[in-house]
């Protein structure tokens, strides 16, 4: 069988998430209040108008034939099941899968969150800010944060759980470990090579990969630690700065 899905956001499209004045600040709605984020001192929201348009749009796409949706990472629970109530007052009633990004490191959990206006309840942001300069402790909180988070979604009634693993299994590997899914999963993860693996967008390359650039396509012979990529190009060696160039797939 072909089953088809869609993309779902819990907090609104990125692009109608609006920065707020401080008086819109104040006089947010409950609704609102429940999936505004904020990000260097700036609260942003998809305000009440703008997210009833998403979910309009989101039932069109239902209408129209898609099986399931799968949604955008998100960090707070009650985000993903008010909309997900949402979602069947609005009449759809296929599967709300969550999209779970895994809690990784600092630095990737700051720079997603702030690019994408991803809502972080104000625990989980001391939690991570007490932890920035120890990457094991950060991992190790990945799978606890991320076993009590799936907890929660399926004592809620979800029955899929979607990651979002960039590669990376080890966070993946311990939440299911703790959930009782797989059983000393995490003792055989193997991420010996992710300071290899240099994130362009949403991709990743590393060594042995096809990538392209205005230089032309060609094949990833390693990545230095600043991300240069050194490529060959039709027989010649380049090397490509971080961010010229993207993985294809």
């Amino acid at each position: 069988a072909v089953l088809m899905t869609v993309a779902g956001y819990p907090e609104g499209h990125p692009n109608r998430i609006s920065e707020l004045s401080a008086e819109e600040v104040d006089s947010m709605s409950d609704s609102e209040k429940g999936r505004c984020c904020t990000h260097d001192g700036v609260t942003y929201v998809c305000k009440d108008e703008d997210y009833k348009k998403e979910m309009d749009y989101l039932k069109e796409k239902i209408d129209a034939g898609a099986d399931f949706i799968i949604t955008q990472m998100f960090f707070d629970a009650e985000v993903f099941k008010a909309f997900v109530n949402d979602c069947r007052k609005w009449g759809i009633e296929c599967p709300v899968v969550p999209g779970l990004m895994c809690i990784n490191a600092y630095p990737g959990f700051k720079k997603m969150t702030k690019f994408c206006k991803t809502r972080v309840p104000k625990a989980l942001e001391e939690k991570m800010d007490s932890m920035k300069d120890d990457p094991d402790a950060i991992k190790k909180f990945g799978v606890e944060f991320g076993a009590e988070t799936c907890r929660s979604l399926l004592d809620s009634g979800v029955e899929i759980l979607h990651f979002y693993t960039l590669n990376l299994e080890k966070v993946v590997y311990g939440i299911t470990d703790e959930l009782g899914i797989t059983s000393d999963l995490i003792e055989k993860s193997n991420e010996k090579d992710a300071k290899d693996m240099v994130a362009v967008g949403s991709a990743w390359a590393r060594s042995g990969d096809t990538v392209k650039s205005s230089t032309g396509q060609g094949v990833v012979k390693e990545i230095k630690a600043d991300g240069t990529a050194v490529v060959e190009i039709d027989g010649s060696v380049v090397e490509l700065a971080k961010g010229s160039y993207e993985k294809v797939f």
